[in-house]
């Protein structure tokens, strides 16, 4: 029988799954992927209500598009790929769940910092902090569906999280839209310790509440066991030499799922931190009207496409396709690159919303596939912390260069704000055909790391 571990988080007793093992009960499974899907909506939304603030921000700190890319990338993502590989090594042998509801509690309370921040410096620290916060969530989060769902259903259920995701993208924008409409005209508040909030920081305080209160919700939800081989007799941390080698072994795979979907991020990052900027400056919307309507375009197609994506890689798993979550995902890619590229090229709004909109539907039904490649492939125990090497690849390189190259391609090689779309498109361009073919290259070494794990029970 295996051993309890004993949570050197939380002092609760955490239970290996016995092979064989029932999965949990599925109200506990979907109850916990709702929740911990809202979680992710949460973290998008904090991480990315800057994008539509970058005007404003400029002129009340007096920034160049440079800076501005430093603070909505770099900062953020220091800390994030600092805090990440730590912070995984304790999802991998303590409570997962409770993990998620105190990293919520932090980042979201330094979303609400942002608010208040009185310079440039101060919202860079603010920002260094949600790094840390949301550093810690994904790892434990996708670990945990990866023990409530049988393993043909992992795509399905991190897709749902990538509805989540792209419902934050949406809501950033729609939301910042909003709160910029509403608060437009009004004068400063003062802060009783002194400063002041401008109007276009309240969309940090509004958005940053919410969120400590779903950190509650969080701890509603139930831990499931550890499930596989590799849970073995103790929920004890693997060194961090067996990972490497574990790794090593595989590289031209994990450089496929994991290489392949940081080399993707750096194209949709490029286009959500810029997109609104991009229709203010090109045509002459105001950045209202752009959040709202760039927003609500987001929140309206990619959950279709999230759902699609993940049933499609069901089926094809069915009917035998061991390379179904790559092979998604590259085709994503084949299609949606060109599109994304020229979208910005358009000569009217709705024509790049158009184009825009379609680039987003094709690339984002390979989003739950690329996030279940490598959770179905890896051994239990050293899941969280290969989860947080791909946090890495997609969060912290993609957010912290997607901004830079797009903001140092219109302030020197361009020279020129209005040339905003040529540096988008050069980047959707240059970096999308990079990930497909970082990403094809993996194709069969995949499949063989699928029937692997599929033989040993991971």
């Amino acid at each position: 029988m295996s051993a309890v571990a004993q949570d050197p988080v939380t002092d609760e007793k955490t239970a290996p799954a016995e092979p064989g093992q029932p999965w949990p009960p599925r109200r506990d499974a979907y109850y916990s992927l709702f929740v911990m899907t809202i979680v992710v909506m949460f973290t998008v939304i904090d991480r990315q209500i800057l994008n539509i603030m970058i005007e404003p921000m400029k002129a009340d700190f007096h920034i160049s598009d440079t800076q501005a890319a430093l603070l909505l990338g770099a900062a953020f993502s220091i800390t994030y790929g600092l805090a990440g590989i730590p912070i995984a090594r304790i999802a991998d042998r303590s409570n997962r769940r409770n993990l998620v509801a105190i990293s919520i509690a932090f980042w979201s309370s330094c979303t609400m910092a942002c608010g208040m921040a009185q310079s440039y410096a101060g919202m860079f620290l603010a920002r260094l902090g949600i790094g840390i916060g949301e550093s810690g969530y994904g790892p434990a989060s996708w670990s945990i569906a990866t023990d409530n769902f049988p393993r043909e259903k992992v795509a399905v259920a991190t897709g749902t999280y990538g509805i989540g995701a792209m419902i934050g993208i949406g809501l950033a924008s729609f939301l910042g839209g909003a709160v910029l409409a509403l608060v437009e005209g009004l004068p400063p508040v003062a802060l009783p310790f002194g400063g002041v909030i401008r109007p276009w920081q309240w969309a940090f305080i509004l958005v940053g509440l919410p969120g400590l209160l779903w950190s509650i919700v969080v701890l509603t939800t139930r831990e499931p066991p550890r499930r596989g081989s590799a849970a073995g007799a103790k929920a004890a941390t693997l060194p961090v030499r067996e990972v490497v080698a574990w790794l090593r072994e595989n590289w031209r795979t994990y450089v496929a799922v994991i290489g392949g979907a940081g080399m993707k991020q750096l194209v949709a990052a490029g286009q959500a931190t810029w997109g609104v900027t991009f229709y203010h400056r090109e045509f002459g919307w105001s950045l209202a009207k752009a959040g709202m309507v760039s927003g609500a375009t987001t929140i309206i197609i990619s959950p279709i496409a999230m759902i699609l994506g993940g049933k499609l890689s069901e089926h094809l798993a069915r009917k035998g396709r061991h390379d179904a979550n790559l092979l998604i995902v590259v085709f994503g890619l084949l299609f949606s690159v060109p599109v994304l590229a020229v979208a910005p090229l358009m000569p009217n709004p709705y024509l790049a919303l158009a184009g825009n909109a379609l680039g987003i539907f094709i690339g984002t039904l390979g989003f739950g596939p690329g996030v279940a490649s490598f959770q179905v492939i890896t051994p239990n125990k050293m899941r969280a912390q290969v989860s947080s090497l791909s946090q890495f690849c997609t969060n912290v390189l993609a957010f912290a260069l997607a901004p830079l190259i797009v903001a140092l391609f219109t302030d020197y090689v361009f020279r020129d704000p209005a040339a905003l779309k040529y540096s988008m498109s050069l980047c959707t361009l240059s970096m999308g055909v990079l990930a497909l073919i970082v990403t094809s290259q993996g194709l069969k070494p995949y499949a063989r790391a699928y029937e692997r794990a599929v033989r040993e029970n991971f």
